[in-house]
């Protein structure tokens, strides 16, 4: 029930924030303003049903936490912040500031708020992997919570309009510099991680934690395979709509499939980082 509540809150906060911090960090050109203005409405929908949800979580996990025996002083006073930050986002969304960077830095301050919970915080010294944590998890929120918006927000839209097929393909290029970035964010972050809970290198091989995080990279390998395939294959082909017009609604009906298998390897993903906060870690074991 803990990996459950655990995967739960990494995937309503990788969406969250994905959404939140898609459009600002993204669909700033003018090529992709078409469907920017398009996607906004369902923008702000997908953002407070998330939002619903990641309150949900932490609900969930704390209630686990307090059965556990493990909610200390420091948790209660996080699940406050959490619900606070959550709540001034909802009230912002209200008071129509879908766009304030302020929706963004509430996204960074909740993924802040769940390495400060996480097992590096309970290092002696804790600030570097805390902070490495942090960064993991944002870049990590970033790439797969941008890849949830094109599946659930996106792709759906320019299916229905197609005059928006070009500004599709835009957003793709727009958003694969950041994803290139992200993966090596993560990968760096990733490795200083697991230098803190892997004393030796077997531990990789006969621990639950050591194939927890095998499984995790093998996951993450495909994730980058995935988003090669949609910057070298599928957006030159929606970006050339004009001329081939067919072909790229074809193409733009590949990437729905691949974007939402992405999606799926993603989740995947979230469910092995989740386990490797359940599971003994490598250097405490004998």
């Amino acid at each position: 029930m803990s990996l459950l509540a655990r995967w739960f809150v990494f995937a309503a906060l990788t969406v969250l924030v994905g959404a939140v911090a898609f459009a600002p960090l993204v669909m700033r050109a003018q090529a992709t303003a078409a469907l920017r203005a398009e996607a906004a409405s369902a923008r702000v929908r997908l953002i407070r049903w998330v939002a619903l949800l990641t309150a949900a979580a932490f609900v969930l996990d704390f209630i686990l936490r307090l059965i556990e025996g493990a909610a200390t002083t420091r948790e209660a006073v996080l699940f406050i912040v959490r619900l606070t930050l959550l709540g001034g986002l909802a009230l912002a969304l209200r008071g129509g500031r879908a766009e304030s960077p302020a929706l963004v830095a509430a996204g960074a301050a909740l993924i802040l708020t769940q390495s400060l919970s996480s097992r590096s915080a309970s290092l002696p010294e804790w600030v570097l992997p805390v902070l490495a944590d942090w960064i993991h998890f944002i870049f990590a929120a970033i790439w797969l919570g941008g890849v949830a918006y094109f599946a659930i927000v996106l792709v759906p839209i320019v299916l229905r309009r197609r005059e928006l097929l070009a500004s599709l393909g835009a957003t793709i290029e727009k958003f694969s510099p950041l994803a290139i970035m992200s993966v090596l964010v993560i990968g760096l972050t990733g490795i200083m991680q697991s230098a803190s809970f892997l004393d030796r290198f077997e531990a990789l091989f006969n621990t639950d934690y050591g194939r927890a995080l095998l499984v995790k990279s093998s996951l993450f390998a495909a994730l980058i395979a995935f988003g090669a395939f949609h910057q070298f294959i599928i957006s030159p082909q929606l970006r050339a709509w004009r001329a081939r017009a067919a072909s790229s609604y074809e193409a733009a009906r590949r990437f729905r499939i691949s974007i939402a298998a992405e999606a799926l390897v993603g989740a995947l993903t979230l469910a092995a980082a989740a386990a490797m906060t359940v599971l003994p870690v490598a250097n405490l074991l004998p």
